[in-house]
């Protein structure tokens, strides 16, 4: 059983007594805080754990999840610099982040509204595999929605 949040010292939310390694966040930055969360939280059903605003180095970072640090899946740090006035690049490195979805085909419907692109469009890779589709954030990172419910799928 989890201990109560207020029993959780903020400076390790992460944990404070695991034993085994595990996946905590993966960050990306920013350029529209609110477009971001607009993306993430109200298009994707996310919602922020925290956000620290750092003055001295003149910028934030949110902690976004479907549940808590402790209690679920890695969470999704998306960082803004706030004197930042051109795009980022995302390099040749950078791949996507999956997202794990009741219905990719409604997500991926769903997404535009809420200032997403779409890109590929869902399918299968292989008979009787999860469809997959993907989607570009407002910064244009790309996400990729993968079906974890068989139950909607159309095939």
């Amino acid at each position: 059983m989890m201990p109560a949040t207020s029993a959780i010292d903020p400076l390790w939310v992460w944990g404070e007594d695991a034993d085994q390694p595990r996946l905590l966040h993966s960050m990306l930055r920013i350029r529209d805080v609110d477009a971001a969360l607009r993306f993430y939280c109200d298009g994707l059903g996310m919602r922020v754990l925290d956000r620290y605003d750092i003055a001295a180095g003149r910028f934030s970072i949110l902690f976004l999840s479907y549940a808590g640090y402790r209690d679920g899946p890695a969470a999704l740090e998306l960082t803004w610099n706030w004197d930042r006035d051109e795009d980022y690049t995302h390099g040749s490195g950078y791949g996507h982040v999956a997202i794990g979805v009741p219905d990719v085909a409604a997500m991926w419907a769903r997404l535009p509204a809420y200032g997403g692109q779409q890109g590929s469009p869902p399918k299968a890779m292989m008979p009787g595999a999860p469809e997959l589709a993907f989607v570009r954030d407002p910064d244009g990172y790309a996400i990729e929605l993968i079906q974890i419910n068989r139950a909607s799928t159309a095939g």
